[in-house]
């Protein structure tokens, strides 16, 4: 019986698709006299639900006790969290060394799912699953965390790259792009732990005049995107410090008002298909393209700059760099080969407005 309840678990992970990225299904089962209890870990419900159903149709199966522990769980005090440094890494297991899977910048929210010594498990605002460890967070009551987030104490605002100082003039912290913060005066700014200080460098933009200055178009996207090149190719990462091709696209279109994905898979599932020509001359500025290896699957994707050109993150290049699927290089050939389809995300995508 053991062996038709383990494959009934696993049944259900692949017919209800659990992606491990954005959500957690780590069940098991006991048996005990033809009782069946289901522990472990689920941010699903509704597979839980389904499994205990197909469980009891099992043969053999008297009961079935549900003591998987639903998640996010219920951390007294500690619903939430905010990210308390320029960038807070993820990491696929809560120890180090481990894969870093993604990065998430300063001031941002993330959920507290479970907690393994100093390591947290967390789902951050795009919905990405991995564990940060607790020395990057700041941590409160959920209405604390989205109180952040309305600006119920300050002005919600947004670095371009700035430095914040001490009244003395000495750096206290240098923030990436898409940081958050809060703004009480012109030289009075909070970090998400509370830490005070004044514009040292660079440039702050509210977040109520975030899309005056970046609004989704595709011209307004390519400029966005050519402010990264040469930022250099970083698996995992989502800043100018390091950027991988999906880091760097879910970034450039946050700015824009667009939400992505994180990875470039499940970015080729958002907007609208367009219809490839042979030259590649369809393609609109901000149009999203996206390559597939021989095994099909989505594993890379750019930012058109309208035609054949695009701008993207690539280990080939080892940095953000520009190129042409028209192009004589050896790696523009790899590219048209491995190229896959494009999607449409910005409302004026229009071919005739294309600027290289």
């Amino acid at each position: 019986m053991k062996s038709s309840v383990e494959k009934t678990i696993e049944d259900v992970r692949t017919d209800l698709r659990l992606d491990r990225r954005s959500s957690v299904f780590e069940v098991h089962a006991v048996l005990s006299n033809q009782v069946v209890t289901l522990l472990g870990y689920a941010t699903e419900e509704a597979a839980v639900a389904e499994l205990a159903v197909r469980v009891r149709q099992l043969s053999g199966v008297r009961e079935v006790a549900d003591d998987v522990v639903r998640l996010p769980g219920h951390h007294p005090q500690q619903e939430h969290a905010l990210v308390r440094t320029p960038i807070a890494p993820v990491y696929a297991d809560p120890r180090i060394p481990s894969a870093q899977i993604t990065q998430i910048v300063l001031g941002s929210r993330v959920d507290l799912l479970t907690q393994e010594g100093v390591w947290w498990r967390i789902r951050g605002e795009d919905g990405y699953i991995g564990w940060i460890h607790g020395g990057y967070l700041a941590f409160g009551p959920a209405e604390w965390a989205r109180a952040w987030e309305r600006g119920e104490v300050g002005e919600p605002v947004v670095s371009l790259g700035a430095e914040l100082a001490d009244a003395d003039g000495q750096i206290l912290i240098r923030l990436p792009w898409a940081a958050r913060l809060l703004r009480f005066s012109h030289d009075n700014y909070a970090l998400a732990d509370g830490t005070r200080g004044q514009l040292g460098s660079g440039e702050i933009v509210p977040v109520d005049r975030l899309f005056d200055r970046f609004p989704p178009r595709g011209d307004s996207v390519t400029r966005t995107a050519r402010r990264w090149l040469g930022a250099a190719y970083l698996w995992g990462g989502v800043t100018m410090a390091g950027v991988d091709c999906s880091g760097l696209t879910q970034a450039v279109l946050w700015m824009h008002g667009v939400a992505l994905p994180r990875d470039s898979d499940l970015q080729a599932r958002v907007g609208d298909r367009v219809a490839a020509s042979p030259d590649f001359d369809v393609f609109a500025p901000g149009d999203l393209l996206y390559f597939a290896e021989a095994s099909e699957r989505i594993s890379h994707v750019a930012i058109s700059l309208g035609g054949s050109a695009l701008i993207h993150s690539s280990l080939t290049n080892a940095m953000v760099a520009v190129n042409d699927l028209q192009g004589d290089l050896e790696f523009e050939a790899r590219l048209r080969t491995m190229f896959s389809h494009a999607r449409r995300l910005l409302p004026d995508a229009d071919p005739a407005t294309t600027a290289v």
